[in-house]
């Protein structure tokens, strides 16, 4: 089998030539990590290589990153420029490994290649038994692989069962006048900023302030704890074992909240951490989903859904598991699902 039949069919949702044209390891860090480290995953384009650049001197660790660039725009010479700055850098050249996607049309990216099954391979070249999916316009502001180690025994325990660590998330309520942006990395000093509004915490779907992450719990937080206003929109950035978690489902352009909503029904847990964050800058994107193509998506996500927690709840049904704590988030989450679609074949009384 040839290796552009390979790559198509592990990613046979994508257009065919994008996925058979990639080129795991195009630029191959010299340093190869320890199994036991967290690997950041991330995708980009030429557009935002300088955000790779950026994540990879605030990211002391690995990074596996997917590059995807359109030949008939981009060109050998696009190439060339991001080859010559990827050596020049040591940060880049010793840590980040970087797997090269061409698309020969002029249609969006995202549509060519989900930005989904860009993350899986990220994901999938990865070295580390842990990853950390994130958005190459965030920064992180602490030093989580510290935290790992230091909590290694109990957060390993915590990472194999499926659960994952929640890395919350604090953007800048206005852009500052030279456009530079100073990033706290202690909690006592971005908390001074919140409360002043200068920053906010930031759950995608929800207005600054607000979402599942909850941020007058965080605040005073000293240890985990446990998220307990569950919506499937939700879509932090979280550590997770790069085996146990599911893979992100491809058929969604961008839809990171659909690369955590299959776990959290089989009964995995999401965990704050309580004393480390990343911080949200401004996104560089360069391409952006259609309106046309948003409505799609959320109407295909709303299906899946449904799906999602059929599957689950016949699953653990099957296993016995049915009235077992693991079933707990499926039982919350899907009642309505189950009382509809499941009536007769998912928890028969006894």
């Amino acid at each position: 089998m040839t290796h552009g039949l390979k790559m198509a069919k592990l990613f046979s949702k994508s257009f065919y030539e994008a996925a058979g044209s990639a080129e795991p390891y195009w630029l191959k860090a010299s340093k190869k990590p320890s199994e036991n480290d967290i690997t950041l995953i991330t995708t980009v384009t030429p557009g935002s290589w300088s955000e790779l650049q950026r994540m990879a001197t605030e990211w002391e660790g690995p990074i596996s990153a997917t590059l995807h660039t359109r030949s008939m725009i981009d060109g050998s010479s696009i190439l060339n420029q991001i080859r010559d700055a990827y050596a020049s850098i040591p940060e880049l050249s010793e840590r980040v490994d970087v797997h090269l996607i061409r698309s020969p049309a002029k249609e969006s990216l995202t549509v060519l290649l989900p930005l989904n099954a860009e993350r899986n391979m990220a994901r999938m070249f990865a070295h580390t038994h842990y990853v950390c999916e994130m958005p190459s316009h965030l920064v992180p502001a602490t030093d989580v692989r510290r935290t790992l180690d230091t909590n290694r025994d109990y957060f390993e325990t915590l990472l194999n069962s499926g659960d994952m660590l929640v890395i919350p998330t604090f953007g800048f309520a206005a852009q500052p006048e030279d456009a530079r942006y100073t990033i706290p990395h202690i909690k006592s000093r971005l908390m001074e900023w919140v409360s002043t509004a200068q920053m906010g915490l930031v759950d995608p779907h929800w207005d600054i302030n607000e979402g599942p992450t909850d941020l007058n719990r965080w605040q005073d937080a000293t240890t985990l704890y446990a998220v307990e206003n569950y919506d499937f929109h939700y879509e932090p950035i979280v550590i997770e074992s790069k085996t146990v978690q599911p893979w992100c489902a491809e058929r969604f352009l961008d839809r990171r909240s659909a690369c955590l909503f299959s776990n959290y029904l089989a009964g995995g847990e999401f965990w704050v951490l309580p004393d480390d964050f990343v911080v949200q800058l401004p996104d560089n994107k360069e391409f952006v989903i259609s309106d046309f193509d948003l409505v799609l998506e959320n109407r295909l996500y709303a299906k899946f859904y449904w799906e999602q927690c059929v599957h689950h709840a016949r699953q653990l049904d099957a296993l016995g598991l049915w009235k077992n704590p693991r079933s707990e988030h499926v039982r919350k989450q899907c009642s309505r699902v189950i009382q509809n679609w499941g009536k007769g074949l998912i928890g028969k009384p006894e």
